[in-house]
């Protein structure tokens, strides 16, 4: 697969293009394209890359795919210059392709490519899609509440609590609002399931509970030991190179997963060489992979779910209570588009 990235910052050296390196023997990076051409060059150098001057310079047919990675704002400038290369191509968004509702005007532009992937990499984690196998496991029964302290932030604790639940639609969000401009928004779902998201965010640190009707699954989101946990726990594996994977325990049988790829992403000496940034590369990996290998996960999160869900999350944040429009399964980019086609 031949695939072309624009953008040059913090997410394309530290995760983009280390995700592409560990799928090398299925891809060829084509370029990186930039605004400033030297950035662009800087960015592909270390791993081999060409930089690519002008779009123009691409004819239809010549990508199989464009990876985008710019400020949420500069989205849609970048589907414009692109929209030559859409026909028959894929298209990776590293952010929500909507940050504003009035984005939403903008939607046939999406609707041009052949496929279109969310680089929401939060609920790709090795760690949360093992929780999430034992949830669809039943070893718990039906859940019931799921409860995120400091690990989650706007869209990527949305979706990573839709994913878990199997991706249903927030029925009302309600927010409270503490000092330091920290909050706590409680997404209801049908069914009467919750999800708390408590700030404020600091990163991959941060404890998480998973509540079902037959049991729970506790623990820290990097698999640090949680005092005071009973049933099921998220434990880490290391071997002597450190992290290797991650298990779950106390529901029966084990699951575990390990993650090979941080062997290879820690020789590469990034500049964000963080066990929760390699972490993220791997989930990268994940989404990348899903192009052409069935991934459930994936597939089911489409471009309308990373919109709505951006827009969701940052609106729960300003109202302190709110029923989020949705229609049956549809839900409020799905009913925008189906007015503006």
């Amino acid at each position: 697969m031949r695939i072309l990235i624009i953008g040059s910052g913090y997410r394309v050296k530290n995760s983009f293009l280390p995700a592409l390196r560990l799928l090398e023997s299925d891809v060829e990076v084509v370029g990186v394209h930039s605004r400033n051409i030297a950035n662009a060059r800087a960015a592909g150098e270390p791993f081999g890359v060409a930089a690519v001057e002008k779009l123009s310079s691409l004819r239809p047919g010549d990508v199989d795919a464009v990876m985008v990675s710019v400020t949420p704002t500069s989205n849609l400038a970048v589907l414009r210059a692109t929209a030559h290369l859409a026909p028959g191509a894929a298209l990776v968004m590293d952010t929500p392709a909507a940050v504003r509702w009035g984005d939403l005007r903008q939607l046939a532009l999406y609707r041009r490519w052949r496929a279109v992937r969310v680089a929401e990499d939060f609920m790709n984690l090795p760690q949360f899609r093992l929780v999430g196998k034992v949830i669809d496991s039943e070893a718990i029964g039906d859940i019931v509440r799921i409860r995120l302290e400091s690990m989650g932030y706007r869209y990527h604790a949305l979706a990573l609590l839709r994913s878990w639940l199997g991706f249903p639609l927030v029925r009302s969000a309600q927010c409270r609002w503490s000092r330091g401009a920290a909050v706590n928004i409680v997404y209801r779902f049908p069914g009467g399931a919750t999800g708390e998201v408590i700030e404020p965010f600091t990163g991959a640190d941060g404890p998480f509970e998973v509540t079902g009707t037959r049991g729970s699954i506790t623990g820290h989101s990097m698999g640090h030991a949680v005092s005071g946990t009973d049933g099921g726990r998220l434990e880490r594996l290391e071997d002597d190179k450190g992290l290797c994977g991650f298990r779950v325990v106390g529901l029966g049988a084990e699951s575990e997963a390990s993650v090979p790829s941080l062997v290879p992403l820690r020789a590469m000496g990034l500049e964000d060489n963080s066990e929760f940034n390699l972490l993220r590369v791997d989930a990268l990996r994940q989404i990348i992979l899903s192009l052409w290998s069935p991934d459930p996960l994936n597939e089911a999160y489409r471009l309308q779910d990373a919109m709505a869900d951006g827009l969701v999350s940052v609106t729960s944040r300003a109202l302190p209570w709110w029923p989020a429009p949705r229609r049956r399964k549809s839900n409020v980019v799905d009913l925008v588009e189906s007015v503006l086609r």
